[in-house]
């Protein structure tokens, strides 16, 4: 689940940089077994072409990059692969902005718990870019029915040449680090390798496989169906493609089963991929939301809830309280659609002046125990939006801290009276000229440290 909200919250800062998948380059892993010692893992990479600085040499224009991937585990490398490559262009106006190279790594480690350091330089300028992943290497089972991870790809082909993308029976796969896929790319191919087959010599039974893909909730929505294979011994190879074309913007999973007929035992592996077919961030924004929303236990649900009953009506704040997890979903998603003041537009202003506000808050008025929209001033600000005017009174002999918020346009004019009636920084709405509002026409006896405290009017 961590990791799950991890690389929901990756994806998101990716949409809002206006598709640009990658903000240095992506990163993915998918490990095998070798013996019970032993697994081999490779590291996918999709490194932008524009990373580099491309120079004039013999009539064209040439980066030369550096790579290092390392397996470090206690502060210690366990194996580590470096290479560098070359790129060209026949001029500079050639737009690259979105293209990016595959490149692959192999290394070989004990299970365990390691973390992934990767370097890519530009040899040069000598700018560096690095990234950092915790990934866990499975111990696989010497006698039980397993399954490699599963390694996903757009594209898959036939080769006469072998390199460093070729893989069982002379295929290339080209690997899709950033497991994001778009319009150009129609298919998805899965290969995951299957382990411990109840094999016979010269009677070696069959066992059955299926491809499948499902959306966030396990719905399955594409199915290749079961498949009856020989078994080729005490291990198989196991990839095949689906055609995603008619899948909209989301999440999903690609899903491989296989069960041995013999036995009677299965094994399942999933792995996650998104599909970005909208050119419109904000459409691909609400999708995403609507995925992460699915992710999400009800207590992370109230979290999301918690600012925005500021603005909530009391029904619906009563709805959300009584409900499960599902119609929580639903009234957090409909939240913003109901407050939209121009339909007519993608971005949904009332929604995006909300964020505004609450980034704001949580910057601004955060304390160690509280959040900043928890506070007296960031309730104020996500309701009412900026003031007009603030008159700030710092502290000194004979007076405590304080604050005046001025807003000209609301009911003809109205004030919020802050003051840091404690001495710790916390400032503490005491008195608002606004209607429904905390009223204390005696609320300057607060500014004298020692004042005591009168009546409060509601």
């Amino acid at each position: 689940m961590k990791h799950m909200k991890q690389a929901l919250v990756v994806l998101m800062i990716l949409i809002s940089q206006a598709l640009v998948f990658a903000v240095e380059f992506d990163l993915d892993y998918a490990s095998f077994r070798v013996d019970d010692n032993t697994n081999v893992v490779e590291v996918y990479l999709l490194i932008p072409r524009n990373l580099f600085k491309f120079v004039p040499v013999e009539g064209s224009y040439k980066s030369s990059a550096l790579v290092r991937v390392a397996l470090a585990q206690n502060d210690t490398v366990v194996a580590m692969d470096e290479w560098t490559f070359n790129d060209q262009l026949a001029d500079t106006t050639q737009e690259i902005g979105h293209q990016r190279i595959p490149e692959i790594s192999v290394l070989q480690a004990p299970p365990g718990e390691y973390t992934i350091i990767t370097l890519v330089a530009d040899v040069t300028n000598g700018k560096q870019y690095k990234y950092e992943s915790n990934i866990i290497l499975k111990d696989y089972s010497m006698q039980e029915l397993d399954a490699s991870d599963v390694h996903i790809s757009a594209q898959i082909s036939k080769t006469n040449q072998k390199n460093k993308f070729s893989k069982y029976f002379g295929y290339d796969m080209i690997p899709n680090a950033s497991s994001i896929f778009g319009p150009s790319q129609p298919m998805i191919y899965g290969v995951c390798e299957v382990y411990n087959l109840d094999f016979s010599e010269g009677s070696g039974g069959s066992y059955q496989t299926q491809y499948s893909i499902q959306d966030i909730n396990g719905e399955t929505l594409k199915t290749l169906g079961w498949k009856t294979k020989p078994k080729p011994g005490n291990s198989a190879v196991e990839i095949n493609g689906i055609n995603i074309v008619t899948l909209e913007s989301g999440i999903y999973d690609f899903k491989i089963e296989v069960v041995d007929d013999q036995t009677g035992k299965n094994v399942v592996r999933t792995k996650r991929f998104y599909i970005m077919r909208e050119t419109n961030p904000e459409k691909m924004r609400a999708i995403m939301e609507q995925a992460m929303l699915n992710e999400y236990d009800d207590e992370d649900l109230e979290k999301i809830f918690g600012p925005m009953k500021y603005l909530a009506t009391e029904l619906e704040k009563k709805q959300f309280k009584k409900s499960d997890k599902e119609g929580k979903i639903r009234i957090l998603s409909s939240f913003w659609k109901n407050r939209d003041t121009d339909v007519s537009t993608e971005v949904n202003e009332a929604k995006a002046e909300f964020e505004r506000r609450l980034r704001y808050t949580n910057e601004h008025f955060f304390t160690a125990r509280k959040e900043g929209w928890q506070s007296e001033m960031g309730r104020v600000l996500i309701v009412y939006g900026f003031p007009s005017e603030v008159e700030r009174f710092p502290s000194s002999l004979e007076t405590k801290p304080y604050q005046i918020w001025h807003y000209y346009e609301i009911e003809g004019g109205v004030e919020f009276v802050f003051i840091d009636k404690s001495g710790f920084g916390t400032m503490e709405l005491v008195h608002s000229s606004a209607r429904n509002e905390l009223q204390d026409a005696q609320w300057r006896r607060y500014i004298e440290p020692t004042s005591s405290s009168g009546n409060v009017v509601y």
